[in-house]
């Protein structure tokens, strides 16, 4: 299965990139990451291809230590909704068991664990970990990923984080200095985890600026967009192929496991609803291609590529079938006036 996260990941590569002198787009175009998600920070790509892009990036810009830098370009806005809910939340405890329960609101492929008493009493441990492919070079992705999570503890945290402790799993990338100079401490590296230790009764500090209400509705947001809540199966698939279509391509198997069901299954509960998975895949690509095609100049053969098309051929005859007129004649003239 496909592990997907949100183009806001992304925030900051395009432009440190351009600065050393390396395009992002051809490495985008060659790994499938859709040219859409430097503008589209909802847009859902491959975790598994933006890990491919930072390994060849970093090698391209002579940039061992590319993850941090593009840390250095992000901050907690990234996690959109969960952001919210986080920065509201009463402690910074809180905050980070928000984070571990949703973050798959962000990435279905980023985990972050809380372990009390550990790796003594007193202390706590935040343990970051990565599903991907076990053949997947992950460095730069768990670094980057890894300093963001210690910024967004250091942006929540009502006074400087005190440390005890930072790991991670594999040989420094950079000079041992440039990770303590980021981290506040010497990072011990080759350990079994990537994890952050603090002080147990760090965690239990009130968060400054805290809006109880907005912490509430934030949560009931994520619970009904992520969790299913009342929506139907129908919904739910809708939402998955609304932001997830240019990796997903489609594909009922591939939204079926981020739903954790069965193919079979999902096709059971939507033929219980009177619907049709191939029907919601049609009306999902019908609305973005009117959506690209009326409100950007992104190329034709990139439209394709977001709605899971295999080429330009395809959205052509497609368009002929929705709209009566081809993707040309739209940008040119507009949609058909409908029928009164």
């Amino acid at each position: 299965m496909s592990t997907l996260i949100r183009a806001a990941g992304m925030r900051g590569a395009a432009d440190f990139l351009h600065e050393h002198g390396v395009a992002i787009e051809p490495l985008m175009d060659r790994l499938q990451i859709p040219r859409a998600a430097l503008v589209d920070e909802e847009l859902r790509i491959s975790l598994t291809a933006y890990g491919q892009l930072l390994e060849a990036a970093a090698e391209l810009a002579a940039c061992p230590d590319l993850g941090l830098q593009i840390a250095e370009r992000q901050d907690i806005s990234i996690l959109g909704p969960l952001a919210i809910a986080m920065r509201n939340a009463a402690t910074v405890r809180e905050a980070m068991r928000v984070a571990s329960h949703f973050l798959h609101a962000h990435s279905s492929g980023i985990r972050l664990s809380l372990h009390a008493d550990a790796p003594a009493p007193g202390q706590s441990s935040l343990r970051l970990s990565l599903i991907t492919p076990g053949w997947l070079p992950r460095r730069q992705l768990l670094d980057l990923c890894f300093a963001d999570l210690h910024h967004f503890l250091r942006f929540l945290s009502p006074s400087t984080p005190p440390v005890l402790a930072v790991t991670l799993p594999h040989a420094p990338l950079a000079p041992r200095a440039r990770y303590a100079e980021l981290f506040g401490r010497p990072v011990d590296f080759e350990s079994a985890h990537a994890e952050i230790v603090v002080p147990s009764d760090f965690l239990d500090q009130s968060l400054v600026g805290a809006v109880a209400a907005l912490h509430r509705l934030s949560l009931e947001y994520l619970k009904l967009a992520y969790e299913g809540g009342g929506r139907t199966m129908s919904e739910q698939v809708e939402d998955i192929l609304r932001r997830a279509l240019p990796s997903t391509r489609g594909r009922r198997e591939v939204v079926a496991r981020l739903l954790g069901l069965h193919p079979r299954t999902l096709q059971r509960r939507l033929e219980a609803e009177g619907a049709a998975f191939s029907h919601i895949l049609d009306s999902v690509r019908r609305d973005q291609a009117r959506r690209w095609l009326t409100e950007s100049e992104v190329p034709l053969a990139h439209i394709a590529d977001i709605l899971g098309l295999a080429d330009q051929a395809v959205l052509c005859r497609n368009c002929a079938r929705w709209f009566g007129r081809s993707p040309s004649a739209i940008r040119a003239r507009g949609l058909p006036t409908p029928p009164a």
